[in-house]
């Protein structure tokens, strides 16, 4: 009964909200429908599979990994109140699955300052917000030991959470300032992260430099007789600093992440990590040659550290054509083997990977 009430009460006030401008606007003309689609494809000269298992890690044998196609839907329900929604297909773990990435209403409270709730981007790195959309950045994959979504990874950054977000816009003479005030639940294979209370403030000073500082803590909450169990109810927080530059030709990016997770086994954080990564790249004409180099630590002994030069193509302003080289190093592989499913045969590996990035 409880179940019926609350659908019942949903549906009216759903509709309540979307009668009144219907009435006078045709929903056509308030509402968009863009898209991305990406298709990736890495290959190792390693037989241990990196940045997943064997459904979905990148090994000598070749991986789709990361290729998608994202449709968003965003309508304008009133001057103050508009809807969006993000539904991606993506090659996952276990198979090709289809979600919804995120899904929110905006509540416009005033010039400076806007209210969000629902299923929200984590607002957390220079890119994460916009991190499956390929066209966006010259990289074919947001760096990974920053960016990674996976258990063994750097866990700075999420998918998105469930909760509610104040944004602020402002402007001081060239700059435009923002801030993000959020709070709410990330749900996470097997875990989940409640009570997660961040901001992030960003500066940008003509579309040249742009800055992100971003702080975030939440409790961990699994299975205490799992596998996972230690990390019951203890904290995890994480700092992040970024900047991009975007001067005439030149494009540059660097970002550090510091991990912490409340957890000790045998006298060290194995959750507690150091990230970082710096790209340079030069335009000419449609090509953009770039370098990064990327590195981080957990204080258990698990590191990486990757070199990746690559070369993005841009054929239009909606498709372009990315192609890398880069390098996998690691220290202690035999017993840490960090984004590998198990240790590889040797400290370094050779990865190539070519991508088509398409916005509609």
């Amino acid at each position: 009964m409880k179940s019926k009430l609350t659908s019942i009460v949903g549906m009216a006030v759903f509709g309540a909200v979307l009668t009144a401008p219907a009435l006078a606007t045709d929903w056509t003309e308030r509402t968009n429908i863009s898209g991305f689609y990406s298709s990736r494809y890495s290959v190792t000269d390693e037989e241990a599979y990196f940045h997943g298992d064997r459904d979905s890690g990148i090994n000598n044998e070749g991986s789709f990994q990361g290729t998608k196609l994202g449709l968003t839907v965003t309508s304008q329900v009133n001057d103050d109140l508009s809807v969006a929604m993000l539904l991606m297909s993506a090659d996952g773990h276990d198979e090709y699955s289809t979600h919804v990435d995120w899904a929110f209403a905006s509540f416009r409270l005033s010039d400076e300052f806007t209210l969000r709730t629902g299923k929200l981007k984590f607002p957390v790195g220079l890119v994460n917000e916009y991190v499956d959309v390929g066209v966006t950045y010259p990289w074919i994959t947001a760096p990974l030991l920053l960016y990674s979504e996976e258990v063994t990874g750097a866990q700075a950054t999420r998918e998105a959470y469930t909760g509610a977000s104040l944004l602020w816009e402002g402007e001081a003479g060239d700059w435009s300032l923002g801030g993000d005030l959020f709070f709410g639940q990330v749900d996470l294979e097997g875990m989940s992260v409640k009570g997660t209370l961040g901001v992030t403030a960003r500066a940008n000073w003509d579309d040249t430099v742009e800055l992100q500082v971003s702080t975030y803590e939440g409790e961990m909450n699994t299975d205490p007789a799992g596998a996972l169990g230690m990390m019951n109810e203890k904290a995890h927080s994480a700092t992040l600093l970024g900047v991009k530059v975007d001067w005439n030709d030149i494009v540059a990016y660097a970002e550090t992440a510091k991990v912490e997770m409340d957890v000790t086994m045998m006298g060290v954080n194995p959750g507690d990590s150091d990230s970082w990564y710096v790209t340079l790249g030069y335009r000419m004409g449609k090509f953009l040659p770039h370098i990064t180099r990327q590195d981080w630590e957990r204080d258990n002994g698990d590191n990486h550290q990757i070199s990746t030069l690559g070369l993005a193509y841009s054929l239009s302003d909606s498709l372009v054509i990315k192609v890398e080289q880069s390098r996998i190093d690691t220290n202690n592989f035999a017993t840490q083997p960090g984004l590998y499913e198990s240790s590889p045969s040797s400290g370094s590996v050779n990865m190539t990977s070519v991508a088509v990035d398409v916005i509609f």
